[in-house]
């Protein structure tokens, strides 16, 4: 029962998300980031930030 319990308990480190795309698309997204000398990783972390930047406050402010 104790390490069910263990394995329940997230840490606070950063969290994966996991995203199926088609071929192409993933192919086009390779090249882009191959092309601005950056990572897969780091790209979608940039675009996920921005898009946040943009949609939170709307989002926040309906939830007052």
């Amino acid at each position: 029962m104790a390490r069910a319990a263990a394995k329940s308990k997230r840490p606070d480190g950063p969290r994966m998300v996991h995203v199926r795309l088609e071929p192409d698309l993933h192919r086009r997204l390779r090249i882009v980031v191959a092309a601005e000398d950056t990572s897969v990783q780091d790209w979608m972390v940039q675009l996920v930030e921005k898009a946040l930047a943009e949609q939170w406050p709307k989002v926040a402010k309906e939830g007052e």
